[in-house]
């Protein structure tokens, strides 16, 4: 039995070496020992403001300096300080004040009636909701679904004004097909709607089903934590025990939806409450990991190709995690980016020991996983020149590798990259996926927002995406191996080459410019870094309704007609609203000072 008991021990160790076996070069083998310190539990899932992240900083330090590359402006590290995660105060409370009605005695004179939520338990602030106390009348606005292109609305015939508002969340069956409906059914534009309308708050509650009584994970949104309104999710129980015995209770409002497909809003009888958030929000210090091998070249080593990989994962799990169970677990991110990171660290070898005509810069990126903020950070407070950099090439999650298939983004960004591309794979079983974009989820979007072309090379998603099953054991050290050799074979193309590439801006580009779905475009290229005053943003499309009003980088708007903007889902449902050929008048802040303009909306 001992015996028996040893060989079902080593089992998952041995299955783990033999999946982990396809590293049988030094390259593919170095690269693993990278994944696997990275993706290990002494690094802690490498969130931004961790001991684990810091680590994994030093890490990355110690082999640029090994490998002999030189610090930027004197330091390998780009410090700064970010948001990087929200967590309850203790001013959380949610009380309900009813008043019973009894024979013979004046209402005015009747002892409330006292519920408490308890924390956690019945309810939870979302990581966006405002920190305040607010005390009102209790209303059920049905889905909370108001359009001015549908004749359905829940606001219709109740005032939710100074209120504290009880929403269901999604859209009733009947609805489910029809686009007004569908365009104002998120739970952010609800929120939006509800605010402008004068809620106090807003609680959001489950359709009945299996999850009905299931709260989602806490945590912050990295593109809108500032909603300005106090906003709670909560399980559907103790929610309709708020609802009088003698009214309407919120499965028969929730029925009477469905069967009519009229609204059934109203008061609470007699009902008022007072809820209190307070949340905090934590600012950590993180760095990017900066150092460089100067070019050979004395003309052009006055050049750069930032070589990017992030190193930042979700730590034990946040609010980007897609793990199923509401424990906390580590995840490596051995994929996502330990991968990226390992590739980093190789070539940087390589390109140390063999330099190019023009100087590369690598760029160990944090908090990507938080809105790329690294990158941002990067672009916005450069350790050289913008115009000096030639190129961004980004690798991120490249262990993946299947059937040969590669996927290489921003193919369209310059004219010399379709050549380019021809020759890196020559000679090689690659086969190429392209997509011409420069936008997308991941740091080179930072540089092309800059006019700097990009390339970034990606060998797909799979079922450990931000999971905890994310671990080093599965990387395909080998196949990992190989693109970083097609990396290199195209960055050492652009150092080398007596031109530098020309920047293109590829068609499509406003493909990230909040118009998605919607029958009209606006044209801005949202931020996505939270900033109090409203949606900062990083740009306008040439030829879009924006750049025809006049806005560029670094605006915030603070208003979209009558709505009120504070982050990108505001914009979002005011656009939602629109149609082509309204003029709609956007308020802006430039350096500080309130700008308006009228905008003519424009069809998809």
């Amino acid at each position: 039995m001992k015996r028996i008991a040893s060989l079902l021990l080593a089992l998952p160790l041995a299955v783990m070496v033999l999946v982990a076996q396809t590293a049988s070069t030094p390259e593919a083998q170095r690269m693993l020992e990278d994944v696997r310190t990275l993706a290990s539990p002494e690094y802690g899932g490498r969130a931004p403001g961790t001991d684990g992240i810091d680590r994994a900083a030093a890490y990355i330090e110690a082999a640029f300096t090994k490998a002999g590359l030189q610090p930027v402006n004197g330091s390998m590290r780009q410090s700064f300080t970010t948001t990087t995660s929200v967590s309850l105060g203790k001013n959380n409370n949610v009380t309900f004040s009813v008043l019973v009605e009894r024979p013979g005695v004046p209402l005015e004179m009747t002892k409330p009636t006292k519920t408490a939520w308890k924390l956690g338990v019945d309810y939870q602030p979302y990581g966006f909701s405002d920190s305040k106390t607010v005390t009102g009348d209790v209303v059920f606005a049905g889905y909370g679904l108001s359009s001015s292109h549908a004749t359905y609305d829940d606001y219709k015939d109740v005032d939710v004004k100074g209120k504290v508002v009880i929403i269901l969340r999604g859209l009733p069956k009947w609805a489910e097909k029809d686009e007004a409906l569908k365009a104002v059914s998120s739970l952010r534009t609800k929120m939006t709607t509800a605010r402008d309308k004068g809620a106090a708050a807003v609680c959001f509650v489950n359709q009945k089903g299996d999850s009905s009584d299931v709260l989602a994970r806490f945590g912050i949104d990295r593109i809108g934590k500032n909603s300005g309104i106090v906003a709670l999710q909560v399980r559907r129980t103790p929610c309709a025990r708020i609802f009088p015995p003698k009214g309407t209770s919120m499965f028969v409002a929730e029925e009477s939806i469905e069967k009519t497909k009229k609204p059934n809003s109203f008061a609470l009888v007699n009902t008022s409450a007072t809820v209190s958030t307070e949340l905090t929000f934590v600012e950590s210090t993180t760095s990017n990991i900066l150092a460089m091998v100067p070019g050979t070249d004395a003309t052009l080593k006055g050049e750069y190709i930032v070589v990017g990989a992030h190193y930042d994962h979700l730590g034990m799990g946040d609010e980007n995690s897609l793990h199923g169970g509401h424990e906390q677990a580590l995840h490596a991110g051995a994929d996502d980016n330990a991968s990226g990171t390992a590739g980093l660290m190789e070539l940087a070898r390589r390109i140390a020991a063999s330099p190019l005509r023009r100087s590369v810069l690598f760029a160990a990126f944090t908090a990507e996983e938080k809105g790329l903020v690294g990158s941002k950070y990067f672009v916005d407070n450069p350790p050289v020149p913008l115009t000096s950099i030639a190129a961004m090439v980004n690798m991120d999650m490249i262990g993946r590798l299947r059937d040969d298939k590669l996927n290489v983004l921003g193919t369209g960004t310059s004219s010399m990259w379709e050549g380019l591309l021809k020759t890196i794979v020559e000679g090689t079983t690659i086969k190429i996926s392209q997509s011409a974009q420069g936008t997308g989820s991941s740091d080179h979007q930072s540089f092309f927002l800059k006019d700097i072309p990009v390339l970034f090379f990606f060998t797909g998603l799979h079922s450990d995406y931000h999971k905890p099953s994310d671990t080093w054991e599965k990387v395909n050290y080998d196949g990992q191996a190989t693109v970083v050799a097609i990396v290199e074979r195209a960055v050492r193309g652009i150092g080398d080459a007596n031109e530098r590439p020309p920047f293109v801006k590829p068609a499509g580009s406003d493909q990230q410019s909040a118009s998605g779905g919607f029958k009209v475009t606006f044209g801005i290229i949202p931020d996505y870094g939270d900033d109090p005053q409203g949606l900062r943003i990083s740009g306008a499309k040439p030829g879009s309704p924006a750049a025809a009003a006049g806005l560029a980088d670094g605006d915030i708007i603070t208003k979209f007609g009558s709505t009120t903007v504070k982050n990108i889902y505001d914009l979002t449902a005011a656009m939602g609203q629109a149609k082509p050929g309204d003029v709609v008048e956007v308020t802006y802040l430039r350096k500080g000072k309130p700008t308006t303009a009228k905008v003519t909306l424009v069809g998809r």
